[in-house]
């Protein structure tokens, strides 16, 4: 049995070594600190893209305020301001993310689709499905208002470039016209299909036109093929 002196000096040490303890467990925090700031404002910053790009697809541009992302994100208005500066920052943000994922959406497809009509076909059903996740209000501005005008010239761009490409290929093994003006025809092509998300045309009835509209510029033997292909890739109901 220990003396109560005993006692006393191994309580006093016990505490010291806590005291240590917990000063070395705080030193990590403290050292790490910056970088667990750094990881909590990654992380607020991609939930606000994210947020602020559904907000800008369901409501269209004018109505999105950045008053009211802080308030539905929770944060204070100090800190959307200190990451973005102005509303027309945080959007080209939202813009550069939007592209970045079109470009993964084209990598994707063209593993899965080895075969350049396959390739041809899920582009054009995946520019058509991206026409409609944003609401008419979206199309409306980026149509109507000047200062939103470059957004759709680099969705349209971005989009016609890479059917561009496809269509070039199908051109030399022959599936398409030789002498097919490829630019005049995507602009009509992503026009029509454009003008008939505007009017809130129903999806069948775009793919529908795309599906004819491609099948129209090929050739017998592209044609012959692309009724060869898989069903499922086909499908316009």
């Amino acid at each position: 049995l220990l003396s109560r002196r005993q006692r006393q000096m191994c309580i006093r040490d016990s505490l010291c070594i806590k005291s240590i303890d917990c000063c070395y467990l705080k030193r990590p925090v403290i050292a790490t600190g910056f970088f667990n700031v750094e990881f909590m404002n990654e992380n607020v910053e991609k939930r606000i893209i994210a947020f602020t790009s559904q907000s800008l697809r369901q409501y269209g541009m004018r109505a999105v305020r950045m008053d009211d992302i802080a308030k539905q994100m929770n944060v204070s208005k100090k800190t959307i301001y200190q990451l973005y500066n102005t509303k027309d920052k945080l959007i080209n943000i939202c813009v550069e993310t939007y592209l970045n994922r079109v470009e993964n959406i084209f990598r994707i497809i063209r593993y899965d689709s080895p075969d350049i009509l396959v390739c041809l076909w899920e582009v054009s059903k995946a520019y058509i499905e991206n026409l409609y996740r944003a609401n008419p209000s979206f199309w409306n501005d980026v149509f109507r208002y000047s200062e939103y005008k470059y957004i759709l010239t680099e969705y349209n761009s971005i989009w016609s470039s890479e059917l561009e490409n496809i269509i070039s290929i199908c051109q030399k093994e022959k599936y398409i016209i030789p002498d097919l003006d490829i630019s005049a025809f995507l602009e009509s092509f992503m026009t029509l299909l454009y003008n008939a998300r505007f009017v809130e045309c129903l999806p069948a009835m775009l793919r529908n036109s795309a599906y004819f509209m491609l099948r129209g510029i090929m050739t017998a033997n592209g044609i012959e093929r692309f009724e060869r292909l898989d069903v499922s890739c086909k499908k316009v109901n």
